[in-house]
C-alpha cells in the first residue's frame, strides 16, 4: 500500500515540497546558465539566445504535456494498486514522448529560417540562431524527455531522487557551457552553439539517470511490446489529460508577450525592462509555490486513486489556506525590500521605480495565481483536465488580459499591473469554485 494514503496530510505535504525546492533552484540556474555566459559573448549572440527561448518553451509544452498525463494516471493506478497500468503508462509515455519529439523536432529543424525570419532575426542574429537551434532540434528528444522521466519517478512518491539528478545536471550544464562556449585545450570554442550541445548532453545525461531509476530502482518500466490497439488507447489517455497542462505552457508567454507589450506602449523600454526585472525576481519567489505543486500530483494522484476523496478535500483546505498565508507574507516582504532587490538588477531610477511599482502590486494577486496553479494541478491528478483547461483559458483571455489592457489605458503601468493583480484573483477565485464542484460530485 502506497505510503501517502496514511498519515497526516500536511507532513505528507511538506515532506514531499521540501526536497523539490532544490530541484527547482537547480532548474533556475540550469536555465540562467545559458544566458550568463553567452551574454559574455556579445550583445548579438545575447540577442539570439532570446529569440530561441520562446520557440524552445513552446516545444518543451511537449513534455509538459506527455509528463502531467501520464503522472496523473500513474499515480491513481499506484493508489489503487494496480501497479501492471503504472509500468504500463510509465513505458507508454516515454515512447509517446520520443515519437512526438522526433517529429516536431523534425519539422522545426527543417523550418528554422522560416520561423525565425518571421520572428524578426536577421543578418548575423539569424545566422548565430540558425547553428544553435541546429544542434537543440537535433537533441530534441534529450532536452525534452527529463521532464517526463523525473515526473514519473515523482509520480511513485519519490520526490528526492529527481532532485539529485536536477541538480547533477546543473552542475554538468555550468562546467559544459565554460568549456564548449569559450573552449579549452584542445576544445575549440563554439560560441552560442556550445550552449545548445551543452544543454543536449546535460539533459541526456539526465534523461538516462533518471530511466535507470525508474527501472531499477521502481520497477516501472515495462519492457514488453503493447498490441497496437492497447498502445493507441494509453496515448489516447496520456493526451487527454496532458492537453490543458500544455495549453497551460504555452499559453505563459502569450499573456507575457502581451502584457510586455501594453508595457512598452504606457512606459517604452524602462517599464519593459521593469516588467523583465520583475518576472525574474518572482520566479525566485515562486520556487516554493512550483516546488508545493509537483508535490499535490503524487499525493492526490494516489489517495484519489484508494478512493480516499477526504484527504483530497483537506488537501484542497490546505492549498487555499497556505495560498493565503504565502502570498500575505510575500507582499509584506515586498513592501520594505522590492526598491533594493530591484536595484540588484538595474541601476536607472525609473527601471528600478516601475519594478517596484510591480512586484508590490502584483503581489496583491499572488494568491489567486497560486491557487489557479495548485488547483489546476490537484485536478490533473484526479484526471479532470476540462475544467483546468477551462480556469487556464479564463485566466489569461477572460481576465488578465482585458484588466491589464483597460487597467494600461486608463492608469497606465500602475493601471496595468493592478489589471494583472485583478485577473490573478479572479482566476483564483474561479480555480476555487470549480474545484469544490467537482469535488462534491465525485
Amino acid at each position: 500500500m502506497s505510503k501517502l494514503l496514511t498519515g497526516d496530510v500536511k507532513t505528507h505535504l511538506f515532506r514531499l515540497t521540501l526536497p523539490t525546492i532544490a530541484g527547482t533552484f537547480a532548474m533556475m540556474v540550469f536555465n540562467l546558465t545559458d544566458t550568463f555566459f553567452v551574454s559574455r559573448l556579445g550583445t548579438e549572440e545575447l540577442a539570439a539566445m532570446g529569440f530561441t527561448f520562446s520557440v524552445v518553451m513552446i516545444v518543451g509544452a511537449l513534455s509538459i504535456g506527455f509528463s502531467t498525463g501520464a503522472a496523473s494516471i500513474i499515480s491513481r493506478a499506484l493508489g489503487a494498486r494496480n501497479r501492471p497500468l503504472a509500468r504500463r503508462t510509465v513505458s507508454d509515455g516515454l515512447v509517446l514522448t520520443i515519437c512526438g519529439t522526433l517529429v516536431v523536432s523534425t519539422l522545426g529543424y527543417f523550418s528554422i529560417t522560416r520561423i525565425f525570419t518571421l520572428l524578426g532575426a536577421e543578418g548575423r542574429v539569424l545566422s548565430l540562431v540558425e547553428g544553435y537551434m541546429q544542434v537543440w532540434f537535433m537533441g530534441a528528444v534529450f532536452a525534452i524527455l527529463p521532464p517526463v522521466s523525473d515526473s514519473c519517478l515523482r509520480a511513485a512518491g519519490d520526490m528526492l531522487r529527481p532532485v539529485i539528478v536536477m541538480i547533477a545536471c546543473a552542475v554538468l550544464n555550468v562546467g559544459l557551457d565554460a568549456v564548449l562556449i569559450f573552449g579549452w585545450g584542445p576544445i575549440p570554442a563554439m560560441g552560442i552553439k556550445g550552449a545548445a550541445v551543452a544543454t543536449v548532453i546535460a539533459r541526456g545525461t539526465g534523461a538516462m539517470a533518471s530511466l535507470l531509476l525508474l527501472h531499477y530502482q521502481h520497477h516501472l518500466i515495462d519492457w514488453e511490446f503493447p498490441q497496437i490497439r492497447r498502445l493507441l488507447q494509453s496515448w489516447k489517455n496520456i493526451i487527454q489529460l496532458g492537453v490543458p497542462a500544455a495549453i497551460t505552457q504555452a499559453l505563459t508567454p502569450v499573456a507575457q508577450g502581451f502584457y510586455i507589450r501594453l508595457a512598452a506602449g504606457v512606459g517604452g523600454v524602462q517599464a519593459v525592462a521593469a516588467m523583465a526585472t520583475g518576472t525574474r525576481i518572482e520566479m525566485i519567489v515562486f520556487m516554493i509555490a512550483i516546488s508545493y505543486a509537483m508535490a499535490i500530483v503524487p499525493f492526490v494522484g494516489h489517495n484519489f486513486g484508494a478512493n480516499a476523496h477526504d484527504r483530497v478535500q483537506e488537501t484542497r483546505r490546505i492549498s487555499i489556506r497556505f495560498a493565503l498565508v504565502y502570498a500575505g507574507c510575500t507582499f509584506l516582504v515586498m513592501l520594505p525590500a522590492a526598491r533594493w532587490i530591484s536595484s540588484w538588477f538595474s541601476s536607472d531610477a525609473e527601471v528600478i521605480g516601475l519594478s517596484t511599482t510591480y512586484l508590490i502590486v502584483g503581489s496583491l494577486g499572488h494568491a489567486g495565481l497560486h491557487i489557479s496553479l495548485w488547483m489546476s494541478q490537484l485536478l490533473n491528478a484526479m484526471g479532470k483536465p476540462k475544467p483546468v483547461l477551462m480556469i487556464n483559458l479564463c485566466r489569461v483571455f477572460l481576465f488578465i488580459m482585458p484588466l491589464s489592457f483597460v487597467g494600461s489605458h486608463f492608469y497606465g503601468f500602475m493601471g496595468l499591473v493592478g489589471g494583472l493583480a485583478l485577473g490573478n484573483l479572479c482566476s483564483g477565485m474561479l480555480a476555487y469554485r470549480l474545484t469544490r464542484y467537482v469535488l462534491r460530485r465525485v
